[in-house]
């Protein structure tokens, strides 16, 4: 899979499980998830992928050192060692993989990689906001500054139960989160800290037939999901029902 489909395939995924919510028993509310796993990862744990722009440096070697922009294949093409896939690598993952290589004619290479440039550290805040968006992580990152960055939520919203899709396109894992009650009580256990590739849905108050409430915000997924099997079956057959998402 190319890394173009891969905010397609994470949108439509996000549809999936939107539109399965009613069959589900519970959903766990994001406070039941431990303290350090609502945090942002550590900068040494953000993985590198197309955009990204990285300089490696290599001690007492300047013919090797380089500023490189991941390739939108997500690969880089480094002096000596040739074509290196390097998205999904952290990059101390990624000092590993060139001093092994380099040190096949070096002995013992200091080889150091930072990162000049992020672009590859998406979220996307979906739903009822004012303007649905795919944000960069540059830094940490809040559910409330996300959801202000979008142009804040829509009267029509229900912000109880506003949906956290986390994880990888494999095992994906769906939460709740209660911002209102961080509005209005300030409540610690549900200011989550997003991390790449976390989808935020804010749910209208009342969803009474979902194929309906579906074909309303095709308009604002279209872009990043059409043509899309997964989004075609949410918003036609596959999502045809009246129990709402969220009770």
């Amino acid at each position: 899979m190319t890394a173009s489909l891969q905010p397609a395939r994470r949108l439509a995924l996000a549809l999936a499980l939107i539109a399965g919510c009613a069959a589900q028993k519970r959903i766990p509310n994001i406070s039941e998830v431990p303290a350090a796993d609502r945090a942002v990862p550590a900068p040494s744990e953000f993985q590198l992928g197309p955009g990204d722009t990285i300089s490696i440096r290599v001690w007492r070697h300047d013919d090797l050192d380089m500023d490189v922009t991941i390739a939108p294949d997500g690969s880089i093409t480094y002096p000596l060692v040739g074509r290196i896939e390097v998205a999904g690598m952290t990059y101390p993952e990624l000092v590993d993989v060139l001093t092994e290589a380099i040190s096949d004619y070096y002995e013992n290479p200091q080889v150091s990689v930072n990162v000049s440039d992020l672009q590859n550290q998406e979220v996307f805040v979906l739903g009822e906001v004012a303007s649905p968006s795919v944000l960069q992580l540059n830094n940490q990152m809040s559910v409330l500054e996300a959801l202000t960055r979008a142009g804040g939520i829509n009267p029509s919203a229900r912000t109880d139960n506003v949906l956290l899709i986390r994880g990888g396109l494999e095992q994906p894992e769906l939460y709740t989160v209660d911002v209102r009650s961080i509005y209005t009580g300030g409540s610690t256990d549900q200011l989550v800290y997003l991390q790449r590739g976390d989808i935020l849905f804010v749910p209208t108050r009342t969803i009474t037939n979902m194929s309906r409430y579906f074909r309303e915000v095709q308009g604002i997924l279209s872009p990043f999901v059409a043509g899309s099997a997964v989004y075609r079956n949410a918003v036609s057959g596959g999502a045809q029902g009246t129990s709402s998402v969220l009770e």
